[in-house]
């Protein structure tokens, strides 16, 4: 009795073997989708479960078939075969293909705002009105940005590894030129063969600053920020055709864009007209009305986040990646962020809404009108207390060309208390628009006036 029950058990501790096996398989799966590690689980899977189906083929087939022992036996060998073949023809190609030279990157710095209650527009029509009474030039004539490849700020890092194909690539990707480097790692210029389109290719590594726990949470939510961003529909608004991993390596496949990034133009040799500059931050205000109205808040609005098209369209790129790291320090304890353009709630660590990104944008505005930044300091705790306490300067003392109503939407949207602040995106860019549609009814009548 007791010899007869031993297989049984044998059996049955084999069984839940191969069932935790299957089940730690699949977990791990879920965590590396799109990338080799994932193709190499889904192998060992299949082979897994030939080896099952061998092992218990006395059990399965012979209930179903009435096979001798003979043919029992050359059905397990049948099977063992499969798993064989799986194993060394589906593992092939990861040997024989070469290393590329190229490297591949690193991480920084969005909560789903809570619906910004609608409030009554401040009457900031009548400063405007105001303000062009006292216009007494015609506005510099719009510039057309150079085309320009994009590229991303000097001051961030990158983490570089090799990826092992016959050629560069990442996921279904094919990896075709460096564009620039930022906080977040490594951007691309990429082609998806399956539809023959160019891409931008933005990678982010999350295991290099955070510790493994933290980074698998980080990453869990970068996806789904991911997921709800690529919905996104909006002309300024750069398009996330998709997301992925691959050795480790997590990355937005985006819309490719030919121009450059506002950094060019936030500088005080470079600067835009005042006019260029007022219609580049409208078309930004569009970007995150449409995006705070489905409960996006972008959180890491700067010029390098902005791009400027040949054709003079405006996008706004980065949405959904700032979230995921935004409450989180890294190993060495520094918030990911750019504290240039933080907001006060920010800073001090409250939950934010589309009211933070308009501040941000407020000291876009106020770059792009002087190419100084508003707030400034020798260190993080300086610039810190300058945002959340300090009044910034005049942007007429750097640049006294700036219209008495641009100043007065300016200062609107520097506001550090979020009830004085606008309310919303669409509040400032309506005002941005009246004051363009102002200042070219001035140079229309001053071209009027030359031709009589």
């Amino acid at each position: 009795m007791v010899g007869n029950e031993r297989p049984w058990i044998a059996q049955a501790f084999i069984l839940v073997l191969y069932i935790i096996t299957l089940v730690i398989y699949n977990r791990a799966k879920k965590e590396y989708v799109g990338g080799k590690i994932g193709a190499a689980i889904n192998l060992i899977m299949i082979f897994v479960a030939f080896l099952f189906l061998s092992d218990y083929v006395d059990y399965f087939v012979s209930s179903l078939l009435p096979l001798g022992e003979q043919a029992r036996f050359s059905v397990k060998i049948l099977f063992r075969l499969i798993a064989i073949c799986v194993l060394a023809f589906g593992g092939l190609r990861f040997f024989v293909s070469k290393p590329a030279e190229g490297g591949l990157a690193q991480p920084a710095p969005m909560p789903r705002m809570e619906e910004v209650e609608t409030a009554a527009v401040a009457d900031l029509d009548a400063v405007v009105q105001e303000g062009m009474a006292e216009v007494g030039t015609t506005p510099p004539a719009a510039e057309a940005p150079p085309a320009v490849t994009p590229h991303l700020g000097p001051d961030e890092t990158v983490v570089v590894q090799e990826v092992f194909q016959s050629k560069p690539s990442l996921g279904r990707y094919e990896i075709l030129e460096e564009l620039g480097r930022g906080a977040m790692g490594i951007v691309y210029k990429g082609r998806d063969p399956k539809l023959n389109r160019v891409t931008a290719i933005k990678t982010i590594r999350f295991t290099d600053d955070f510790d493994e726990e933290q980074a698998a949470k980080i990453r869990e939510q970068f996806y789904r920020e991911a997921e709800v961003v690529a919905k996104l529909s909006h002309p300024n608004i750069v398009t996330i055709y998709d997301v992925g991993e691959d050795l480790d390596l997590s990355y937005l496949a985006m819309e490719y864009l030919e121009g450059e990034s506002l950094e060019a133009f936030a500088r005080k040799d470079n600067l835009l007209s005042i006019r260029k500059g007022i219609d580049v931050t409208a078309q930004v205000c569009d970007a995150l009305a449409y995006a705070h109205a489905h409960g996006i808040v972008h959180r890491d609005i700067k010029p390098a986040n902005i791009m400027i098209l040949e054709n003079g369209l405006v996008k706004v790129t980065d949405f959904g990646i700032a979230r995921a790291t935004a409450s989180s320090k890294t190993r060495t304890g520094v918030i990911k962020g750019t504290p240039y353009y933080m907001s006060p709630e920010q800073i001090s660590g409250m939950k934010v809404d589309g009211r933070s990104d308009i501040f941000s944008l407020g000291i876009v505005f106020y770059q792009l009108l002087t190419g100084e930044l508003p707030f400034g300091g020798e260190n993080l705790a300086a610039i810190m207390y300058q945002i959340t306490t300090v009044e910034p300067e005049p942007p007429t003392k750097h640049n006294p060309k700036i219209y008495k109503a641009a100043v007065a939407i300016l200062n609107r949207a520097l506001e550090k208390s979020l009830e004085a602040r606008y309310q919303n995106a669409k509040q400032m860019g309506d005002h941005l628009r009246l004051l363009a549609q102002k200042l070219d009814e001035l140079k229309g009548k001053a071209k009027v006036q030359e031709a009589q």
